[in-house]
């Protein structure tokens, strides 16, 4: 039976309609149309905007009265939401944004991977899209000197990056490009033969494509001139900040100090089950690393090319589906498509974009292979393809997205806190291993490795960010690094170039992180790169993710425990079905 609409329903509905207005991205990820804007505003002026519907917003959700507990469970999320987001804003923490993986550099080159490509509609859109690059780059750059006024400088890193990004979005990496070539295929098929564009579009279209290629270039070069001399050399954001971001990601606020020394015993509990698989697998006095290399050279884990790794993982992540629908979790028939893409960005990162509101775009895995890698190693990328298919976010995600009788539209596509998306997937990936399938050691030791690598990054987003000082070399030994591998990582840092750091002898800095997460993983070393990058410049992001799996697995606890009569399909489609929450709104809303 459909619930009936409530006012807060209502307000909910309406906060929604008029944050697409403002997100031509939003648009598109909902499957709608984007509309001749082209990008949201990514000028001081379009951060306003946003601020000042959500003070309005937050206002109303606050006089509103509750009707029933779905109700209840909206505005409590609404109003922890519009908080830390006014909360945020007040302290100017989306000036001087920059980093490799999500700031709006990614989201102008990235900005055409999901629009539709079948009708003449269609290539309007995108080239009104096209069109506005140089007016996005423009709004970005307001941004940034505004930060700057305020001493929120990029960092050394951050800069590298952005420029290294930028200046394969102006050549071989051309995303504006690669849509004039998917235009021009489009434009000699019988499709497109046979529509109705204006006569002069493909001339339009070309010029919109120099433009975005020399906004993307002007744009480098304002950014080098500007910063390169002014970009700060420390990362860390300090424990203000970090608690905000923290909070932000995660849903909930936590004791960093309690949780960095749990993360420290994770990681020595993870490794001491790795070292067991390692002499499992190959004899007494294997060690880790060298099990995983031994691992990498076996014909048996091995795919070649990308043609072969986007096989692999549609067949592995079709039998998950296969196997899990209805039997643990609830599955409904528009919910069973999962697509595996390989990106064309070659960034190395690993993501899932969720399907249109209608279901009519499919959710999809996406792989970003470095362009030199032709190897791929499925002991290692098994539990991926659960964390980002089918049961981590597809699952998650779907399932939020078909609740149209139950929920509105800002609890199905709009509240998404990365401890409880990230939380859930790890939760995911170690549900997989419960489950049976992780018999195979060598997929095990990968789930482990994964695992392994969430909990090094708690302690060293936290250590890094808000100033901890350096495990001693007892501790590293005690999770299998000795003080010879790590001097020899830390002498090799990727970013040992630009310069030293702001930090003290015996506190974490850039090429710390580096030596303790190069000796913590098994991680090729350009995705390594980037992911330490990413690790510097999005605080709170990477600890998100094994801090909400910690929740998670507490919340299922709780319920388990109230309700014993329920079985574990019952707790993840209850669960599930709350949609995207913050984590301290999902404790309450369990119980």
């Amino acid at each position: 039976m459909t619930r009936k609409t409530t006012n807060l329903d209502a307000i909910a509905e309406e906060f929604v309609k008029q944050i697409i207005e403002l997100s031509p991205d939003m648009r598109v990820s909902l499957g709608l149309r984007a509309g001749k804007q082209g990008f949201e505003d990514f000028s001081p002026a379009g951060a306003l905007r946003y601020h000042q519907l959500i003070k309005e917003t937050l206002e109303k959700v606050s006089a509103c009265e509750t009707v029933d507990s779905v109700d209840e469970v909206t505005k409590a999320a609404m109003l922890f939401d519009f908080r830390m987001a006014i909360e945020s804003y007040e302290n100017n923490d989306h000036l001087g944004d920059l980093n490799n993986i999500a700031s709006p550099l990614q989201g102008i080159r990235d900005g055409f991977d999901l629009m539709p490509t079948a009708t003449a509609a269609d290539w309007q859109d995108i080239y009104y899209r096209m069109a506005a690059v140089p007016t996005a780059y423009a709004g970005y750059k307001e941004s940034l000197i505004a930060g700057a006024e305020l001493d929120l400088l990029p960092t050394r890193v951050q800069l590298r990056a952005a420029l290294k990004d930028l200046a394969a979005t102006a050549n071989e990496a051309n995303p504006f490009a690669r849509m004039q070539e998917e235009y021009a295929a489009w434009a000699s098929s019988e499709t497109g033969k046979s529509a109705e564009l204006p006569t002069d579009f493909a001339t339009k279209f070309a010029a919109a494509v120099t433009d975005a290629t020399q906004a993307a270039s002007d744009f480098a070069s304002w950014l080098e001139a500007e910063f390169t001399s002014r970009a700060k050399n420390d990362d860390r954001v300090g424990a203000d900040r970090y608690r905000r971001a923290s909070a932000t990601f995660l849903g909930a606020y936590i004791d960093t100090d309690a949780t960095y020394e749990w993360a420290k015993a994770e990681l020595q509990r993870i490794h001491a089950e790795q070292v067991q698989i390692a002499e499992d697998l190959f004899g007494a006095g294997t060690g880790v690393f060298e099990a995983m290399r031994k691992l990498d050279d076996d014909p048996k884990y091995q795919v070649l090319g990308t043609d072969g790794l986007k096989k692999w993982m549609q067949e592995t992540s079709d039998q998950a589906m296969e196997d899990l629908a209805n039997v643990h979790f609830t599955v409904k028939p528009q919910m069973r498509a999962l697509e595996c893409m390989i990106s064309p960005t070659g960034s190395g990162g690993i993501y899932y974009t969720g399907p249109s509101d209608d279901f009519s775009r499919p959710g999809r895995m996406w792989w970003a292979c470095p362009p030199d890698q032709e190897i791929f190693h499925t002991w290692q990328e098994k539990t991926t393809v659960y964390h980002e298919g089918m049961p981590g976010h597809h699952m998650q995600v779907s399932l939020a997205t078909a609740a149209k009788e139950e929920l509105n539209s800002w609890r199905r596509n709009f509240c998404w806190y990365s401890g409880h998306g990230e939380g859930w997937a790890l939760y995911a990936e170690d549900l997989m291993d419960k489950l049976g399938y992780m018999q195979d050691p060598a997929d095990r030791m990968g789930m482990l490795d994964a695992q392994r690598l969430r909990a090094a990054r708690v302690i060293i987003d936290i250590g890094c960010h808000t100033g901890k000082e350096l495990p001693g070399w007892d501790y590293l030994a005690s999770v299998g690094i000795s003080q010879e591998a790590y001097e020899a990582s830390l002498a090799k840092s990727p970013f040992a170039d630009l310069g030293d750091t702001s930090a003290a002898e015996n506190e974490w800095d850039r090429n710390h992180v580096w030596a303790f997460m190069n000796n913590n993983v098994a991680m090729a070393e350009g995705f390594l790169v980037f992911e330490v990058t990413r690790y510097l410049g999005w605080p709170g992001q990477a600890s998100s993710y094994k801090v909400g799996q910690k929740q998670w697995e507490e919340i299922r606890d709780s319920f388990q425990a109230a309700h014993p009569e329920k079985s574990l399909k019952e707790f993840h489609d209850q669960a599930l079905l709350l949609g995207g929450l913050p984590l301290e709104v999902l404790h309450t809303a369990l119980k």
